[in-house]
């Protein structure tokens, strides 16, 4: 990680840890930015209506929010839509609570119970932004660590857009797409939120987990998606990819209300 991105992850730790006011303590991932880890704040703030900061001590009763980070639950963890990044290779983690896992291999993994909601939190983000005008025919998001060799690439008529950008910029650019191609877990979830058609480029090598995460939020849908290889030419014939929309097939308004209602109801720790 570069000196400036490390100054970054800094700057959005001190700023979520000292947040004034905040009540709702949520434990999400902090490292290079990332849109579909730096929107959990923000995005559970929206739900459910109080001020958030950052859990620091994972020991004291907290929110697990968005991301492959269900390996990290501990004991006082109420799990909200968290995901594991590849499967178990020892005993599982035992949160203290599942009220949402972000798919069946996750919640396989886990034993979860049968009320234990399924999905990814970002399949409610249409819920919070409205659909934008159609600016860009093509978006590609890579994943965050490809980013650089995709910028050397420059597809001729797509737009690169990074995962590092400010969560809620990027969700609304992602919105004038006529067309995503999505190397990234939640640009494909927040596309398929829209109904924004999109092709499912496949995980590189350096990327941890495979396809692991990609199909535990399949199992959401009303269809797996499959991946096309990674290559520069890969936009320049749009129309010869297999673009869908993959169709969440749980009830997103009960979704919300469970979230909303875990919010709420949560009473924090008194301070020792």
């Amino acid at each position: 990680m570069s000196l400036l991105n490390r100054l970054e992850k800094f700057r959005r730790l001190a700023r979520w840890r000292f947040a004034g006011g905040a009540t709702l303590p949520v434990w999400w991932h902090v490292g290079r930015p990332n849109f579909g880890d730096d929107i959990n704040p923000s995005f559970f703030e929206a739900i459910g209506g109080r001020r958030v900061r950052f859990a620091a001590d994972s020991r004291r009763p907290h929110l697990l929010g968005a991301g492959s980070i269900l390996g990290r639950a501990t004991p006082t963890s109420i799990v909200c839509g968290s995901g594991l990044l590849e499967p178990p290779s020892g005993s599982a983690c035992r949160p203290g609570r599942l009220v949402a896992v972000r798919g069946e291999k996750s919640a396989e993994a886990l034993a979860a119970p049968a009320e234990t909601l399924l999905g990814d939190p970002l399949v409610l983000v249409d819920t919070l932004v409205e659909p934008q005008p159609t600016r860009h025919p093509v978006g590609i998001i890579p994943h965050v660590r490809s980013v650089a060799r995709w910028r050397a690439r420059a597809a001729r008529g797509a737009l690169l857009l990074d995962p590092g950008l400010e969560p809620w910029r990027l969700i609304r650019e992602i919105a004038a797409c006529e067309l995503i191609l999505s190397q990234s877990l939640h640009g494909l979830i927040v596309a398929d939120a829209f109904g924004i058609p999109n092709v499912w480029i496949a995980p590189s090598a350096a990327m941890a987990g495979g396809r692991f995460k990609f199909d535990d939020y399949f199992s959401t849908l009303d269809a797996p998606k499959e991946c096309v290889p990674e290559s520069a030419a890969l936009a320049a014939r749009p129309d010869t990819l297999p673009a869908r929309v993959g169709r969440y097939r749980f009830s997103k308004s009960d979704y919300w209300a469970r979230l909303a209602a875990v919010c709420r109801e949560f009473t924090p720790a008194p301070a020792c």
